[in-house]
């Protein structure tokens, strides 16, 4: 717009002395350096002092050389790039004041160059119509490209917002796989182990009387079919639904008695308590305290070389249910424990229940449970 301005200026120029065309030449390259260079620099940067010292530049360099025009060519043009500058670089009150100045370096310039009053008023009638229409559609343009930089970042953080819930999908996928894994680990180990580690010890004992007693080892192998037996019951029920205790329709205090009656086979006499009156539990504290039974009885019968087993389930307190193990046993120096143990105390902590196990080397091992009786926060969250 300058340039076009200064063209049609130097086309129409018929007399002028060279000190004011030397001065025109050199306030139209500091204007249009400053404009090029001046406006790149303060947009980029922060400081209003700047970008105002910028317009106390421009705009008397822009009257100066619509003045020493002689009011020839296009001059109206040289001042107009400012205005637009003044939507781009100011807040609306120094951008109306600026526009103020603007229009006042022009009305100066020009009445110094016409001495009429009439011209001048011309001339800002349609300078003033230049500066709103350059003044809105610039408003506009800048409205415009701001809607559009929103609209970019909104698709952007949208985006992101997909890409962190596609990652948080996979991590609840992972995480629901991996804790089916451990239950389903558990339910084998609880459920399947405990059967086969008696099977193994009656087969053991029917192998040992064999030649000796062949109807002790004949009861033996009996009971050994039976459990086997019940075995296959429990891996169908594991399958079915992951939550079945065995013998679920008995209460658990039988089911204790039961499984206490397992170990006479491998030389441990059994001696069940239960304190309270027995209630019907939750399935989810029910299978736990099976399955912890399961798993004391299995260690007792491996490694303890124990010959009693005390067995005390507690319904004494309203809001809990107790289970407590202890054996007479060679006991151990460390509980590291193998999955068995780390199995149990998982369900017991799905359960928010309290998982204690004490052991010494010849003071045999001490097995206490306590889980709540009906926690129904984790009502979804245990069961194997």
């Amino acid at each position: 717009m300058v340039l076009t301005a200064y063209f049609a200026t130097f086309s129409t120029l018929r007399e002028v002395s060279s000190l004011k065309l030397f001065l025109l030449i050199v306030f139209g390259i500091g204007y249009m350096s400053l404009g090029v260079y001046g406006y790149g620099y303060v947009a980029r940067g922060h400081s209003m002092n700047l970008r105002l010292l910028y317009f106390a530049l421009q705009i008397p360099l822009g009257g100066l050389i619509i003045f020493f025009s002689q009011g020839t060519g296009v001059n109206v043009m040289v001042l107009l790039p400012l205005v637009g500058h003044s939507v781009l670089l100011l807040a609306d009150t120094w951008r109306y004041v600026v526009n103020v100045v603007i229009l006042l370096a022009y009305t100066v310039a020009v009445y110094l160059i016409t001495g009429s009053v009439a011209e001048t008023w011309s001339g800002l009638l349609l300078f003033f119509a230049g500066q709103v229409f350059i003044v809105v559609f610039t408003q506009m343009a800048v409205d415009e490209e701001r809607a559009r930089e929103k609209v970019v970042g909104l698709v952007e953080e949208l985006e992101a917002a997909n890409q962190r819930l596609r990652e948080f999908a996979l991590q609840v996928e992972e995480l629901a796989i991996t804790r089916e894994r451990n239950r389903l680990a558990r339910e084998i180990h609880d459920g399947l182990g405990h059967y086969l580690t008696t099977i193994n010890i009656q087969l053991k004992a029917a192998q040992a009387v064999l030649s000796s007693d062949p109807a002790r080892a004949v009861s033996a192998i009996d009971t050994a079919q039976n459990l086997a037996q019940e075995a296959l019951v429990d891996v169908r029920r594991s399958v079915g639904a992951l939550r079945a205790s065995p013998e679920e329709d008995l209460p658990l205090d039988e089911q204790l008695g039961r499984l206490l009656a397992r170990c006479q086979a491998a030389g441990v006499e059994p001696h069940l308590r239960v304190i309270g009156t027995p209630r019907p539990l939750s399935p989810q504290v029910h299978l736990t305290l099976y399955r912890a039974a399961q798993e004391g009885l299995n260690n007792v019968c491996k490694h303890a070389q124990a010959n009693h087993l005390w067995a005390e389930l507690d319904y004494s307190q309203p809001g809990s249910v107790r289970l407590f193990l202890r054996d007479n046993g060679q006991g151990a120096h460390t509980l590291d424990g193998g999955f068995g143990l780390l199995g149990l105390r998982e369900r017991v902590h799905l359960l928010n229940g309290v998982f204690r196990v004490e052991s010494q080397a010849g003071n045999g091992v001490t097995l206490e449970i306590v889980v709540p009786q009906d926690d129904k926060e984790n009502s979804n969250s245990a069961g194997g």
